[in-house]
């Protein structure tokens, strides 16, 4: 129950907000769209880390590696969320998985994204590819996985279902991402140009197909409840 004064506080409000409403001053449904993960807690993996390099490409005689890549992309993409209303979570860069799974579920996590890249001996390959494990792992993955293919233009080596990486503990939706290889020369590059200053990159590429899949799968239909996870 609300106290006396918060009730009266918040039939004021109500009365003001009708007041401007009705002379076009505030815009009641515009508001959602503006702040779209309003009451959102997405908890950001990055991959690695705490002395775990991950895979390691080179621009020339230059390293790029992915334990940095992850975080740059982490970063971006947290921004994208608190602009859009939502709270990003960083999750500690524990030892184990598990811990880091239970790190993100002690915030109250909804989803889970554990951001990561790829690498290879050979200098030219490069793909996307997310893993999931769980049955709601898989519909998060169907938005998020397709957003950064189209991002990032590459070809799509899918979504494959594992028991591999954090995915496979406790039970929120996450999806572990591998949207691209740092160990490819041109991505290498582009990472360094990044961390230049430069604009349309993939840090920031993959980012906004992230924070577009998260939109997305939070303004889904969901039969008996509405919209939301």
């Amino acid at each position: 129950m609300y106290h006396n004064g918060m009730k009266k506080t918040l039939q004021g409000f109500l009365v003001l907000s009708a007041v401007l409403f009705a002379y076009g001053v505030l815009m009641l449904p515009a508001y959602a769209g503006v702040l779209p993960l309003l009451g959102k807690t997405i908890a950001l993996d990055a991959g690695h880390g705490s002395g775990e390099t991950g895979a390691i490409g080179y621009c020339g005689s230059t390293a790029v590696v992915e334990a940095d890549v992850n975080i740059s992309v982490r970063a971006e993409l947290a921004q994208r969320i608190t602009d859009g209303g939502g709270t990003a979570y960083l999750v500690q860069q524990l030892a184990t998985r598990s811990d880091r799974v239970a790190d993100a579920e002690s915030a109250g996590s909804d989803v889970l994204i554990s951001i990561h890249h790829n690498g290879s001996s050979n200098t030219s390959a490069d793909y996307t590819q997310s893993f999931v494990t769980q049955k709601n792992d898989k519909e998060f993955a169907s938005y998020i996985h397709p957003a950064i293919v189209a991002a990032l233009d590459l070809f799509d080596k899918g979504i494959k279902s594992d028991g591999y990486g954090m995915t496979v503990y406790g039970s929120l939706p996450g999806i572990l991402t591998e949207a691209y290889f740092v160990t490819n020369t041109v991505a290498a590059c582009d990472y360094l140009n990044y961390l230049s200053g430069a604009t349309d990159t993939r840090v920031q590429k993959e980012a906004q197909a992230d924070y577009d899949g998260l939109v997305a799968y939070f303004a889904r239909p969901i039969s008996g409840k509405g919209r939301g996870n």
